[in-house]
């Protein structure tokens, strides 16, 4: 029986892996490690994005973003803070942090307050509300991290987590 070539069928995540490993392998131009390296890219990439799905979703239920949970939980981390730190730490766009806290702010869970010494300085504090909010979401969140790690080790998921977070405080290499 022949093999069906993929593009006329459905063709399934472990297929679409062993493919580009073996076009980008029989391909001179861009070097033996490029298979590697895609699959661990796209690897990583398949994660963030079934991850933040899932966690979009898990907020959603509140009128939250995903977006939104991770401002809450900076300002909860770290006190009052500015819009530009906020967005560093939470790992949004300002524009994103910006639209969000709209949305906070109108359901009463942060409040924008002026900084006393230069007033046109504004900082973002959560409010009690949006305190006891962001405890009960963050148990939530909690179960579901656990839920998605579960199948690691713990000594697996603290090398994982060593490992991801060399590669996410670097700085980007250089553009060609």
């Amino acid at each position: 029986m022949a093999i069906q070539h993929p593009s006329a069928r459905t063709i399934t995540v472990e297929e679409y892996r062993e493919l580009l490993a073996e076009r980008l392998g029989a391909d001179d131009v861009v070097g033996q490690d490029a298979a590697e390296h895609a699959e661990l890219v796209f690897n990583l990439s398949r994660l963030h994005y079934r991850l933040s799905r899932d966690f979009e979703g898990l907020h959603r239920r509140r009128g939250w973003t995903w977006a939104g949970f991770r401002i809450m939980n900076v300002l909860w981390a770290i006190g009052a803070a500015e819009l530009r730190d906020v967005a560093r730490l939470s790992g949004a766009s300002r524009a994103a942090v910006s639209s969000a806290l709209n949305t906070l702010e109108r359901d009463g869970l942060v409040h924008r307050v002026r900084d006393g010494a230069d007033r046109r300085l504004v900082r973002i504090q959560l409010t009690q509300e949006g305190s006891g909010a962001l405890r009960e979401a963050m148990r939530e969140q909690g179960d579901r991290e656990r839920a998605w790690l579960s199948e690691l080790a713990p000594s697996d998921q603290q090398r994982l987590s060593r490992l991801l977070g060399a590669l996410a405080d670097r700085q980007a290499p250089p553009k060609p």
